[in-house]
């Protein structure tokens, strides 16, 4: 055996529980998601979509549909509208997760074939390794307030970094810090990290819910002239601003939308994550918006400045009074909204790698691995530039919905409409050519044309964003502003025609046994299929592809395989 070859042997993953065997297509974290692992009730993902929405990014999002001339009302109508859409798509995308208990590469192979699931994987990847980078830098920024609070000398300190960096030194010593302390959560398994996010959503909630009473009262119980301002305008661009800006904020939660099911297949239920996706997403995710907008209000007819970041808040505090309740204050406040970049930031982007990762080369990546790695990864992009430049690169990532809007429309007209929630799941982890996810050459290529048509009309607008110089057509500009939109009906619509015309060969077939050990004995009842401990070895040959997969130990009984 060569030294590159013992290197990568040495390099693969321990098969673990409910894996005999490591292949280049599965391992414990890629197969569908036993009992054992599903510890997810209703409020740990209550919690999962609230973690998204009391953070940094939650809090200032309104600003940009603000700058467009809107008023406020037409703001928060935008963003309830949005957040409504969002919820409803965020539910439906996570039924292979709640069914199946399998996760967002997994449903890329029944899309797009067991080859052809690569695409979709690689652009999920690259976008939780930018935005892991990104949050990690308004991570940072927080961090700076304790440290801040804790030494005048580091609220003072000199820059030594050249402005050609884009960064101080103080933005530097926070960010190589908070990176390093966001390493040791992402050793935890994503289903022990739900309590966490419950005690980190909590406080962050209040915080920014005092900072937002603090600032009115400091102004005097008014909440500011934003509330109340507002831009004339035609009622064809007022019409054509909605729409852009509900498809921008459904935009800037797309890669969390398009990966539901890597989260709900821990769920202990089919639909545990009812209640709380709604609730988180159109309470909470309307609500921390409206909080932002109405502190940043207040503070700017108080004070005169404009700031809509809790940590520029925080660091007003401190320069301004640093005394001992204001150190206190930012105290408290900094390490509140660390916490909550610290849980966003592992769950949205770490998590999310590291399961992308590990469905793309599960032989060497699981979850840690994979989540580790994207850490690593995102000093690359070096995010202090998205905010302390006018980034082109940034503005492309934040277009990244361009393409994954289309895909959760494939994912959920397939899963819903197509395949009416049946899948075969021994089928999802072997090369086979018979395989029903095999396709041609290992590519769903109808899929892949589907996807393409979706998404290229929007490229001109992309491109025109990206270089203003470039003039588009105003029906293409349009197009582009409600790009997700438009890009997920035009998906889903072409996925249920072409399933009529070219209609899938036995595409309700189901397992008749439960292989994975992935259902509960009861979950087995309701579905009709025989369960985990009562598979024999005369079952496994009934099918050839299971026959095959038990003989590489993939496959393995209840007699011999670990404990679920």
């Amino acid at each position: 055996m060569s030294t590159i070859a013992k290197a990568l042997k040495f390099l693969e993953v321990a098969p673990g529980e409910g894996v005999e065997k490591v292949t280049y297509l599965r391992n414990k974290d890629v197969i569908p998601m036993g009992p054992k692992r599903r510890t997810w009730g209703v409020w740990s993902l209550t919690f999962y979509w609230s973690i998204t929405n009391v953070t940094i990014s939650s809090w200032t999002g309104a600003s940009s549909l603000l700058s467009l001339g809107l008023s406020v009302g037409e703001t928060i109508g935008i963003i309830l509208i949005g957040n409504v859409i969002i919820s409803a798509l965020a539910l439906l995308n996570a039924a292979p997760g709640g069914y199946f208990h399998i996760g967002y590469t997994i449903s890329q192979r029944v899309v797009f074939g067991i080859r052809g699931s690569t695409i979709g994987i690689i652009i999920r990847i690259i976008l939780s390794v930018v935005w892991f980078g990104s949050q990690a830098y308004l991570g940072s920024l927080c961090l700076s307030c304790i440290f801040a609070s804790w030494s005048h000398s580091y609220l003072t300190m000199k820059n030594t970094i050249p402005e050609s960096v884009h960064m101080t030194t103080q933005e530097l010593v926070g960010f190589v810090i908070f990176q390093l302390i966001s390493l040791p959560p992402l050793l935890l398994k994503p289903e022990r990290f739900n309590k966490i996010l419950m005690v980190s959503c909590t406080l962050t909630f209040f915080a920014m819910l005092g900072m937002t009473v603090w600032a009115v009262a400091r102004n005097g119980g008014s909440d500011g002239p934003l509330m109340s301002a507002s831009t004339k305008m035609s009622s064809s661009t007022r019409g054509w601003y909605w729409i852009y800006g509900i498809s921008s904020w459904y935009g800037s939660l797309s890669a969390g939308v398009s990966n539901q099911s890597d989260f709900t297949r821990f769920s202990k239920k089919t639909w545990s994550s009812l209640y709380g996706t709604i609730f988180s997403l159109v309470v909470i995710g309307t609500i921390v918006p409206l909080m932002g907008l109405i502190a940043a209000s207040a503070f700017q007819e108080r004070y005169g400045l404009d700031i809509w970041q809790p940590n520029q808040l925080i660091m007003f505090w401190l320069e301004r009074d640093y005394s001992a309740t204001s150190r206190a204050a930012a105290f408290f406040a900094g390490t509140v909204f660390t916490m909550s970049q610290i849980c966003f930031n592992t769950m949205g982007n770490g998590y999310a790698g590291g399961m992308d990762l590990s469905g793309l080369l599960p032989r060497y990546f699981n979850i840690t691995r994979g989540s580790i790695a994207t850490a690593l990864l995102s000093w690359v992009v070096q995010p202090w530039d998205f905010y302390n430049t006018s980034s082109t690169f940034v503005t492309v990532m934040s277009s990244f919905s361009v393409f994954m809007s289309p895909i959760v429309g494939i994912i959920i007209a397939d899963f819903w409409v197509v395949r009416k929630k049946h899948l075969k799941l021994s089928h999802l982890y072997t090369d086979d050519r018979s395989g029903k996810y095999w396709y041609y050459h290992g590519v769903n290529y109808r899929n892949l044309i589907i996807w393409v048509i979706a998404f290229a009309p929007a490229l001109p607008g992309l491109i025109n964003s990206v270089t203003p110089s470039i003039k588009v057509s105003t029906g293409i500009r349009n197009f582009y502003y409600g790009n997700t939109i438009f890009e997920y009906c035009i998906a889903f619509f072409l996925v249920i025609v072409s399933s009529y015309i070219w209609p899938y060969k036995d595409v309700m077939e189901e397992d008749e046994f439960d292989y994975f050990g992935t259902f509960t004995e009861e979950e087995c009842r309701a579905k009709g299929i025989v369960p985990y401990s009562e598979v024999t070895d005369k079952d496994l040959q009934l099918d050839p592809i299971v026959s095959v997969l038990s003989k590489e130990n993939v496959i393995v009984l209840a007699r011999s395989a670990s404990d679920r």
